[in-house]
């Protein structure tokens, strides 16, 4: 893998720990990624050999200063003037990073190409575009999935749970019609038992989503990146209100053949 070595306070390329501070490589060792550290078994303050496989092929004992916790890659990260001094060698780059005018692009691409030492120029602008337009469009589909998934599973379960009370209390509900009672006073009883059910058991669906999406983020993690788990109170809120649109949508379809109950037919009817 890969050492890239930067001098302190670089604002154009930076490396951004999990919680987006800056990382400043202390000279005299090397700064390796917490999910790199367990791979190699390795904690603070301990002592690696470091295998270079370029110019005199040398290996180095190398001091561990610290750990980082990183999203994306198995990072390794060292001075760049200890760097050249384990390598006995004059200052050397391999990557300028540089802002530029959009409007001399080509102006830019021209003079690179007159320069025969530079290999090439990678705009990040652009492929940072590129980036977030590809993990937007996938969060987009994942969500939209998810919801649908969520809305058909709540829909079945609780048509089928409303079916079954308007089954098994038809005869109470036309009991109290004909006592009087008014179709949105019945109604209210089997909606609002469903409905409670519903509520009661948001807390339980808050916990096994926070385990479900826990179990998610470990299992997309991997060398290339790690995905922190980000649980917001707008989360749980959205996911509720789904829920409960999609129950009181089914109840409200079972509410209708409530009102439509022929009583004399169901008064007739044996327990």
């Amino acid at each position: 893998m890969a050492i890239e070595s930067r001098r302190p306070g670089n604002d154009l390329s930076r490396v951004l720990d999990a919680s987006g501070i800056s990382l400043d490589v202390p000279p005299g060792g090397i700064v390796l990624s917490k999910r790199l550290a367990s791979h190699l078994d390795v904690k603070s303050g301990e002592t690696i050999d470091i295998e270079f496989l370029t110019g005199r092929r040398e290996t180095f004992g190398v001091t561990v200063t610290a750990l980082v916790d990183l999203h994306f890659g198995l990072g390794a990260y060292m001075d760049l003037e200890y760097l050249n001094a384990l390598f006995r060698q004059a200052p050397r780059l391999s990557v300028v990073n540089i802002t530029f005018d959009t409007m001399q692009t080509q102006a830019l691409h021209a003079a690179i190409k007159d320069i025969p030492r530079i290999s090439g120029i990678i705009e990040m602008n652009e492929n940072r575009r590129s980036f977030e337009n590809t993990v937007e469009q996938n969060i987009v589909v994942m969500n939209t999935i998810y919801i649908a998934v969520a809305v058909l599973i709540t829909i079945g379960v609780t048509y089928n749970a409303a079916r079954i009370q308007l089954s098994e209390r038809a005869r109470e509900l036309a009991s109290l019609r004909i006592l009087g009672f008014g179709r949105g006073e019945v109604s209210y009883i089997l909606v609002g038992e469903m409905m409670l059910i519903a509520l009661m058991a948001q807390p339980f669906g808050w916990l096994i989503g926070a385990g479900i999406a826990h179990l998610m983020t470990n299992a997309f993690t991997s060398d290339l990146y790690a995905i922190p788990l980000v649980l917001k109170p707008a989360t749980f809120t959205l996911a509720s209100l789904v829920v409960l649109s999609a129950a009181l949508a089914s109840v409200m379809i079972v509410r209708v053949r409530l009102d439509r109950l022929n009583l004399v037919s169901v008064m007739k009817t044996r327990e």
